[in-house]
């Protein structure tokens, strides 16, 4: 059997797409494509439209997309039994309190599932926005493309290397993905995504391959170390894997370094290892998310992954016969409508009854619960106004009343944690019922990442992630941004 599929993978400096065909036990690139994007000129649009136009790509074949890394988040949502199912349903009330998404325009998938000790799981989620997922979709819809897999970018990593270097699907490893402006970092184990992190690249606008992995030697081994911490409690284990994935080709340095600090295998990704090239021996190592993309379509069942599409119920139609359905729609509201003028003014009847007796009721109770307020208005409006001052002056005792973590709690244990010698300064805090944000400025990144480590050993927060983490070039200073969920109370 012979299978096509189209792979694009659109970042902010460039355009790749490959075009991989599947037959028998063999991969082969057929078309492979790479088009800056960095000039305002430079449209994905029409680069997608000279696909078919101007490349000779196949129309009639699958077309698998990326999203881009910075608008897809990961949760590790802990749980027990009965609450996996809550999950698994991905509602939105339950997940509002993880996504800094609104919670109707949240598209989340279930990447994978772990057991902890307890009796409890650890369900890692991905989740995007609607509104980024259909700008995603209309690249496409202009040249006519219509893509059945929306996926993550590490997970077309993760398709990557298991096709290339399937020894990934025994045992644990790690993933280390870096494009111009971010690393990411997977933990694997028998060939699941157990934890995904995103970690910022303060790149210049003028930077190039070399400069990125100069600060890949940097920041890898530490946050490799603490991924791995995060995901299984214990130190990285000697000779783990760590496979390498970079737009460019891998540095010697890096390489050492990593061993060196970890003492780590590491493993430089070949996309071609497995993969046939295309014909013309064009061999871009930066094809590693396009192709995964497309071996994700090609070969589903040699690495997992989410597909935001079918995450999507709201942009999922079925095959419908368009007369056939309004004339039963017809024949409902026909039949909706005679009952409805049927029961009419019996039913007028009867609310008017009940109207009075209910009207009659408030007022009594409207007396009995404020029987200071003498000037009665509207008993409703007035209730409502008073339940509403006494739950804002119940919610701002905070555990003490055994309502949970409150404000006031978390304030004093983001205080205590902020010893003299590390030299940070909290420009804004937000602090809600599910998680605390922080942004602020240091004078070191070392600063930061050690306020991390503090505030981590607070039972309070159940993690601790460094986001968009930079050095502003005017002042010299990091800005950073900390997000810390806050741990479920504990029930007694």
């Amino acid at each position: 059997m012979i299978k096509r599929c189209i792979g694009i993978d659109i970042s902010s400096s460039c355009l790749r797409a490959v075009q991989i065909l599947h037959k028998g036990e063999e991969f082969h690139i057929e078309k492979a494509l790479s088009v800056p994007t960095r000039r305002n000129t430079d449209s994905p649009a029409d680069i997608i439209r000279s696909l078919v136009k101007q490349h000779a790509f196949d129309r009639h074949a699958d077309v698998a997309i990326s999203m881009p890394h910075d608008v897809v988040f990961f949760r590790n949502l802990e749980t027990d039994s009965a609450g996996t199912e809550r999950i698994r349903s991905l509602d939105s009330s339950v997940l509002e309190n993880d996504f800094p998404i609104q919670p109707d325009e949240i598209i989340a998938q279930v990447c994978s599932y772990r057991q902890l000790p307890d009796g409890k799981y650890s369900a890692l989620t991905a989740a995007v926005s609607k509104k980024i997922l259909y700008e995603r979709l209309s690249l496409l819809a202009g040249a006519k493309l219509r893509p059945v897999l929306a996926d993550a970018a590490i997970f077309a990593v993760h398709s990557t290397v298991a096709i290339n270097h399937p020894e990934i699907t025994a045992g644990r490893a790690i993933i280390a993905y870096a494009n111009e402006s971010c690393l990411t970092l997977a933990v694997t184990e028998d060939n699941n995504i157990l934890i995904v992190r995103n970690i910022p690249i303060m790149a210049s606008s003028g930077s190039n391959i070399h400069s990125v992995q100069e600060q890949l030697a940097e920041i890898l081994p530490h946050e490799a170390q603490t991924t791995w911490q995060k995901t299984f409690d214990e130190e990285i284990e000697r000779n783990t894997k760590i496979y390498l994935v970079s737009e460019g080709r891998v540095s010697d340095a890096l390489e050492k370094l990593v061993k060196k600090n970890l003492r780590c295998r590491i493993v430089v990704v070949d996309p071609y290892a497995r993969v046939k090239g295309p014909a013309d021996g064009n061999s871009d190592l930066g094809i590693s998310v396009a192709q995964g993309l497309a071996l994700r379509v090609l070969s589903p069942e040699a690495a997992a992954g989410v597909n935001f599409l079918d995450a999507d119920n709201a942009d999922i139609k079925s095959a419908l016969n368009p007369r056939k359905e309004f004339a039963i729609f017809a024949a409902l509201a026909a039949a909706i409508v005679v009952v409805s003028l049927i029961g009419l003014f019996v039913r007028l009847s009867l609310l008017e009854t009940k109207y009075n007796q209910i009207r009659n009721e408030i007022a009594a109770i409207f007396q009995q619960v404020l029987p200071e307020e003498k000037n009665i208005v509207n008993p409703l409006a007035q209730l409502e106004q008073k339940l509403q001052s006494v739950q804002k002056d119940y919610t701002l005792l905070g555990s003490a009343s055994g309502a949970g973590v409150g404000p006031v709690e978390v304030l004093y244990a983001i205080s205590k944690n902020i010893p003299s010698q590390v030299n940070v300064k909290i420009d804004n805090m937000l602090i809600t019922a599910g998680f605390a944000r922080l942004t602020g400025t240091s004078q070191s990144f070392e600063s930061v990442y050690n306020w991390q480590k503090l505030l981590q050993e607070t039972p309070l927060f159940s993690t601790v992630d460094v986001q968009d983490i930079r050095r502003s070039p005017e002042s010299g200073l990091v800005n950073f941004t900390i997000l810390a969920p806050l741990s479920a109370p504990e029930r007694k």
